[in-house]
């Protein structure tokens, strides 16, 4: 009977740590090096790219002592239509309006849009995001500092992990 028990916990230790390897399993894409798709409409004219890229996500961040979640995002295109774009989102858990950081470089300059800091704010947006699995998308929807109208949507396969900077 005791050789039976031992042999019962054996297996379910060896049951449970298999469990808990596969939970720690990174994504069949990693996320440090995502296949991004990113389409932009900026002032009637459309862009798009795909790529590899960054895309990143914490649920539990804070931004100036407020608790917060956090996505990033960097792309960086090889053809002329979209050459680069850089997104830093804190969406902070109070209510509290969302700080935006978007950095957008197309064919047709470089665009830009920074709301909810603590400086001068430019232009105007807003991001619905639509989880998916490991990964999720992006909508961009407001006006870039210059005036003209934007429409961006990002695709991430997967978001991984962010280190905490700072303390």
């Amino acid at each position: 009977m005791d050789r039976f028990a031992v042999m019962v916990v054996l297996v379910l230790l060896c049951v449970s740590s298999r469990e808990a390897a596969a939970q720690r399993k990174p994504s069949a894409v990693p996320a440090e090096s995502a296949a991004i798709t990113v389409t932009a409409r900026i002032g009637g004219k459309s862009y798009r790219g795909s790529g590899t890229g960054s895309c990143r996500y914490e649920a539990e961040a804070s931004i100036h002592e407020v608790s917060a979640s956090l996505w990033m995002v960097q792309y960086a295109g090889r053809g002329k239509s979209l050459k680069q774009l850089n997104l830093t989102l804190w969406r902070p858990k109070d209510g509290s309006p969302d700080q935006l950081s978007l950095s957008l470089e197309a064919g047709s300059g470089l665009h830009r849009i920074e709301t909810g800091g603590k400086g001068k704010n430019s232009g105007e947006g807003s991001v619905t995001i639509l989880p998916s699995g490991p990964g999720g998308r992006l909508e961009i929807s407001g006006k870039e500092a210059g005036g003209k109208r934007v429409q961006i949507t990002i695709d991430c396969p997967a978001f991984a992990g962010i280190e905490a900077e700072g303390g």
